[in-house]
């Protein structure tokens, strides 16, 4: 197996992809001072296969096979829950929309909550809002009429119904009277994207 070389960025997608609170590292992998920081920080055990411990980690004397590595979760962020009647959403946009349409949106959960995706809750009244999508999006709608535009093709979604919209995608956002939806975008960030 070839050497590898853990960092701060594998220890937290290692920590976030496998769900366990053990690694275990070959006589000739390397990992940062960082990484080994961050591992005990996340609660990750590192434990090197092999005779000798090096880079302060201890040498395991037998190695485990993965069906006998414990699958002891990390630790997870903490639930979130949003009470849809409490939201209060932003004007968004403004000077995008058709004029007399007032568009409002609110993040409600975001990066800053451990997640990889975003979610929030975005509402038109009469009219249209273009939007171009550096990422992909799912919009499920509460209330009312969303219809997205892209060229050509229009598509009517009313309470219940699920719209995917992917990245790249130059669209318009509508609504004949009024519309109430969630959105859930990936990746988290999909505001700072350019």
């Amino acid at each position: 197996m070839p050497r590898q070389l853990f960092t701060a960025a594998d220890l937290r997608r290692l920590a976030r992809e496998q769900k366990s609170d053990l690694l275990i590292l070959s006589p000739d992998d390397l990992i940062t001072p960082e990484a080994v920081d961050v591992a005990r920080e996340l609660g990750v055990r590192l434990v090197r296969e092999g005779p000798e411990a090096t880079q302060g980690i201890p040498a395991s004397p037998v190695s485990p096979t993965p069906s006998q590595r414990p699958a002891v979760p990390v630790a997870l962020p903490p639930l979130k829950m949003v009470l849809g009647s409490s939201v209060i959403m932003d004007p968004f946009g403004e000077g995008l929309a058709t004029p007399g349409t007032n568009v409002r949106l609110k993040d409600v959960v975001t990066s800053a909550d451990g997640s990889s995706m975003a979610a929030g809750y975005m509402a038109l009244e009469k009219g249209e809002f273009p939007w171009t999508l550096t990422y992909d999006e799912v919009d499920i709608v509460l209330e009312g009429e969303l219809v997205i535009t892209r060229g050509e093709v229009a598509v009517h979604g009313g309470p219940g119904d699920v719209i995917f919209i992917p990245k790249g995608s130059s669209i318009t956002f509508g609504t004949p009277s009024q519309v109430r939806f969630i959105y859930v975008a990936f990746p988290a960030n999909w505001n700072e994207l350019g």
